[in-house]
């Protein structure tokens, strides 16, 4: 009987934009559904992404043999507001399968701007005379990983991130890379991360100035001693936030490169990871959906763990279902054990692969290619005529 419930819950669902939380303490919250209209004239680069982690997102091209993805600020003056000293940011980002860093190279990612003259950025640090800073968030496989201890050795697909920083003591003209600890910042391709941020400036001419960052709510880096200002630099503020993305150092981005971002936000202080508001567990974008019992009940059962690992806070209601994903639904559902390996050609570097072979050993799936029936498709979409020979079979 729990077979058939779970059966025609999947069904029902078959057949058939969250809103953004506003934090309290947040001086822009940007969802980016209307695209980029929350930056200065002049930014350029970015494009509205169909499905970013909550709704629509925000994507970044780097074309190969080019460095820029995008650039462009939220000034503080610009929008009446006194430049602070204090920032905390967040936004969501996600590397696709495939972005590839040549090592050793790196690229800059939005962070925290005060460029009060041209300096600190370009590899022109601040001087007396030019006086800056910036912390920007950075991109890096390899950099400086290669081979060290604690470090992700090797091209796997994964990419580390941290903060680029012009301040004071740098040792060189450019900025200084500052990794993230790995265990934590170490970014596999593919799925969406939380990555939240915060400066507090220095006491001008002390060496107390803050930098943190985090990763899904995980501490990924402190910093508590760092010279932004000089002695008789108090009026170097936070001028913006810098929405910049750029592969380089010198060298180009070897391949076509995408970069995505979602759920933007800044203010006084830390605004955390939740940027879909409150919400009915086990999923935030369910709330309303005239499934949402559906999704509720096949979650209690096990049958459904989400759509957007790690997290797995959303359900993506109005997304299709792949074939891929079917199989696991039903194998949960049913309560299959595992099939022997072989059967198709096409799932061996598929998520879903133990799952199509026991949704076949058990013989509820022909395959997808009458009358060979030697590859399963897992990623085509199920159509209704498929889900019918599908429930048919389960239902024996």
């Amino acid at each position: 009987m729990r077979r058939i419930l779970v059966l025609t819950a999947l069904l029902a669902l078959l057949a058939a934009p969250a809103a953004a939380l506003t934090p309290g303490s947040a001086t822009v919250d940007e969802d980016f559904e209307d695209g980029v209209d929350f930056l200065s004239p002049g930014a350029w680069g970015m494009l509205p992404l169909a499905d970013g982690h909550d709704g629509a997102g925000l994507l970044t091209e780097i074309p190969a043999g080019e460095h820029w993805g995008g650039s462009g600020h939220w000034y503080f003056e610009d929008h009446g507001l006194p430049e602070p000293e204090e920032l905390y940011f967040r936004y969501y980002l996600r590397f696709p399968p495939g972005f590839f860093i040549e090592p050793p190279s790196r690229g800059k990612l939005p962070g925290i701007g005060g460029l009060s003259t041209y300096n600190c950025l370009g590899s022109r640090p601040s001087t007396p005379e030019e006086p800056c800073f910036s912390a920007r968030m950075m991109f890096s496989r390899t950099y400086p990983s290669w081979g060290e201890p604690g470090y992700p050795d090797g091209p796997d697909d994964k990419t580390l991130i941290g903060y680029y920083v012009y301040h004071l003591d740098s040792p060189a003209t450019r900025g200084d890379i500052w990794t993230w600890d790995p265990d934590v910042a170490t970014l596999d391709h593919g799925p969406w991360y939380c990555v939240e941020g915060h400066i507090d400036l220095n006491t001008p001419g002390a060496h107390d100035g803050v930098l943190e960052g985090w990763v899904d709510g995980t501490l990924a880096f402190q910093q508590t001693d760092i010279a932004f200002r000089r002695a008789d630099e108090d009026w170097i503020k936070i001028k913006s936030f810098w929405f910049d993305v750029y592969y380089g150092g010198s060298d180009p981005s070897p391949v076509d490169n995408e970069i995505q971002f979602d759920s933007l936000a800044f203010g006084p202080e830390r605004i955390g990871c939740d940027d879909g508001g409150v919400f009915t567990p086990p999923f935030r974008d369910d709330d309303g959906s005239v499934f949402e019992g559906d999704i509720v009940w096949l979650a209690d059962a096990g049958v459904t763990l989400g759509c957007n690992p790690p997290s797995n806070d959303r359900y993506c209601p109005d997304q299709p279902v792949t074939r891929g994903q079917m199989a696991a639904f039903l194998v949960r559902a049913l309560d299959l054990p595992a099939g022997p390996t072989g059967r198709f050609t096409d799932d061996d570097t598929s998520e879903f692969q133990t799952d199509i072979e026991a949704l076949a050993d058990a013989g509820v799936t022909l395959g997808c290619n009458p009358p060979v029936d030697d590859r399963y498709c897992p990623t085509e979409v199920v159509t209704r005529g498929q889900m019918a020979a599908f429930l048919h079979r389960a239902l024996g």
